[in-house]
This record gives structure tokens, sequence and C-alpha cells, in this order.
């Protein structure tokens, strides 16, 4: 369950000045009611759209799956992951009015674009007209004209019928004389079942992610068809496809000879046993746990190379720089990293949010929204460390998954102990 929204005192962290932080509004108890009932409605449309195309185990298969997401975006709304922060809503709904404009087939669509705290670089379509973009996304994206590329891109996916398809096809497939008779024959086997079993799992995730891959391609192609037609500079289709290869390389650090600077408190002394380390670039950390998979056929979004490669002929530099609200996203980009702090935080993620907190205070040691964060972390980490759920927060090291920095960091954090983070802890609230 998610943690009920905390009422801080926020300070926006700027290199030049300072001023209030006032964090974006996800609280509308009105607004988010709304949402809810007309996510109902369109939920229980689409279960009776399956009753009447299907039938027997294939219905019930394909209603539990729709049942499934309905209560994953009920469940986030309710925890106040969706924001409904009416300045926020209204510059999304100004792109998706002049994306409506410039496409009239899609005016009578019933689309709707809403931001999300979800951690992930990431925007997808729920299948109903409703496209979510996380914010974590908008640190990888340099201008107004890529954020409508990305909504150009989800309501193509909604248009192409994505969602249904996918659910569909894969229920029918699994539910399909094919799989039926593999499954049969592994059954009947004397020797090599657990192969035979690996072998049939592996060709059908094989199968959904490169139908999940190719319907990429075709809401690109679609995604940038509408993207033309506004008057945004289509070259930004590009430059965003370059920006989301990126995702995974972290964008700043954590510099060691920080440390003693904030795990040095009133009543805890820093200690060089927090800084022993293993060697970990010789560990295994092979995710591999029955049989070896191709990792290409595992993609579910194809390389952004690949991406570029089959929309660069029909894009062009038409060197314009329009803008809807220039303001109002360089605002948004200002305040992304402090937003994302609380994020990760709310979305309990608080070795993370601790992290990335720190990499703040290297520009910002005494901002106090900074100094409440490292607070709040800390007695979450320690509460953790006591309940026996500190892995939860501070992973194990992978060095194929994590920066250097990252790897120090999490290192770092499994060297103390409940006292130790708890001195901190109490230190950091006295502040």
């Amino acid at each position: 369950m998610r943690l009920p929204f905390i009422a801080f005192v926020f300070f926006l962290y700027s290199f030049s000045y300072s001023q209030t932080y006032k964090p974006f509004d996800t609280v509308s108890v009105e607004n988010r009611k709304v949402f809810l009932n007309e996510y109902e409605i369109r939920h229980k449309q689409k279960l009776k759209e399956v009753k009447k195309a299907f039938s027997g185990k294939i219905s019930e298969q394909i209603e539990k799956a729709y049942i499934s997401q309905f209560e994953d975006i009920s469940r986030a709304t309710k925890y106040k992951e969706l924001y409904f922060d009416a300045n926020m809503q209204s510059y999304l709904q100004n792109i998706l009015l002049e994306i409506t404009l410039s496409n009239p087939i899609l005016q009578n669509q019933n689309i709707r674009v809403y931001f999300s705290r979800n951690t992930n670089p990431n925007a997808f379509s729920i299948g109903d007209g409703t496209v979510v973009v996380n914010t974590e996304l908008l640190k990888y994206i340099d201008d107004e004209a890529e954020l409508s590329f990305v909504i150009c891109h989800e309501i193509a996916h909604f248009i192409l019928n994505h969602r249904d398809s996918s659910i569909q096809e894969y229920v029918i497939k699994q539910n399909g004389d094919e799989v039926k008779k593999a499954e049969k024959d592994i059954k009947k086997s004397k020797f090599n079942k657990q192969s035979k079993s690996e072998k049939l799992a592996q060709a059908t995730i094989y199968s959904k992610k490169y139908r999940s891959r190719t319907q990429e391609f075709q809401a690109d192609s679609l995604g940038l068809a509408y993207f033309k037609k506004m008057k945004y500079n289509n070259i930004a289709s590009i430059k965003l496809l370059k920006n989301l290869s990126e995702t995974d390389i972290e964008l700043d650090s954590l510099p060691q000879k920080s440390y003693p600077k904030y795990f040095t408190t009133k009543n805890q002394k820093f200690l060089k046993e927090w800084l022993v380390s293993e060697d970990y670039s010789k560990y295994n950390y092979s995710k591999e746990q029955f049989f070896k998979w191709n990792v290409d056929s595992l993609k579910t979004h194809p390389d952004c190379e690949q991406r570029i490669a089959r929309i660069k002929p029909e894009v062009t530099d038409n060197k314009k720089n329009y803008s809807i609200d220039k303001a109002f996203f360089d605002e948004l980009k200002k305040r992304i990293a402090f937003e994302q702090v609380f994020n990760y935080y709310y979305m309990e993620e608080y070795g993370q949010s601790l992290y990335e907190t720190l990499k703040l205070r290297e520009k910002a040691s005494n901002d106090k929204f900074l100094i409440q964060m490292t607070t709040l972390n800390l007695e979450a980490l320690a509460k953790a460390k006591k309940e026996l759920k500190y892995n939860n927060y501070i992973p194990l090291i992978n060095p194929k998954e994590q920066t250097k920095s990252q790897q120090y960091f999490f290192n770092f954090m499994s060297n103390l102990t409940l006292t130790e983070i708890q001195n901190l802890a109490d230190d950091y609230k006295s502040i």
C-alpha cells in the first residue's frame, strides 16, 4: 500500500535562487473520483464486448486479464499516483487539443492524457483512450515537441487496438490446438520433461515479445504521421528516440568523497568499516534460471537505432521551433529532479530516493527539502531493517544493471547496522 500524502514544506532547488517548493497535486479527491467512475464505465463496457465476442475458457481468461489491468490502474489512482494538478492537466490537454485539431480523424476518439508518479522512464496506453506519461520520462525529453511525439505514439497504440489484440491473441494462442498438443506430448514423455517444458515456454515468450516489438514499429509509423501534421519540427521524433536510447545511462553520480559529509552527524561518527567493499566485477549475476534465453528476442521494445532507421526516411528538419507553452515545459524540466526524489519515496523506493536526494545535495547541501527527504528515507530504511525487509530497498550489487556509483552506494548502505541508521535518522530529524 502506498503511503498517505505527506504534508511537507517543500523548497524548490535552483542554481541561482530559492523559493518555496509546491509539489504538483495528486490529491484532488473530486477529479480522482470522476476518473475512477468513468474508467469503471469503460471497463464494464469492455467486458460486455468480450462476452459477446468470445465464449467459454477463452472469454474467462480475457476477462481476467482486463479485470487485472482495471484493478492495477484503479489502485494506482486511489494511491494518488496519477497527477490531477490543474496546471499540469491544462498543459497536457492543450497538447492533446493541438494533436486532435491537426488530425481531425482523432477528434471523436475520447482520448485523455495524464502524468504519473511512476518511476520508470516510460509512457503507455491502457487501451481505452487513456494515455499515461510517467514523469521520470521527462528527464530524457528535451522539449515539448518530443513530449508531443510520445503522446502521438501512445495514441497510435490505442487507435491500432494494440492492447486488446495483444491480450486476445495471447489467450487464444494459449488455448489453441498447437499448444494443447505440445502440453499433452510433454505429459506423456518419459524423459526430458523439463527441457521440453522450457522450450515451449521459450517459444511462447519469444512470440509475445516479437508481437510487442512489431507493435512498437507500427505505433512509431502512425504516431509520426499524426506528429508531422502538427506545427512542431518533426526532427524531434528522431531526437526523442536518441534520448530514449540513453535511459539506462545515469545522468550524474554521487562522489565517494562526499559520503563522510552526509553520514557524519551529532551522535553518529563516520566509520571506516562502512567503506568495506567486495570485488563484484567477477560475479555472475545471470538472470537465466532454467535455460539460455536469446536476449534480443526478449526485448519488448526494439532498439532505438532500429526504430530510428525505420522512420528516418519520413522525417525532415523543417526548422520550426514551435511550442504551445515553452515556459511551462521548462518549469517541468527544472522541477523534475526534486519531484522525482519525492516520487521515489512515495512509491516506497527508499534506497533510490535517498541516493537521488544525496546527488542533489551535491549542489544544494543545506536545502531544507532535501534534508527532510534524507530524514524520511533514513527513517523508512531503519524501519525496514528492523522488520528484516531491508533488501527490498537496498538491493544486492549487480554490476550488469547498476552504475559504479549505484554499486558503491548500495554496498555502503548494506554495511550500516540498524542502530547506525536510526542514529543518523534521529540526528537529521533534529536539524
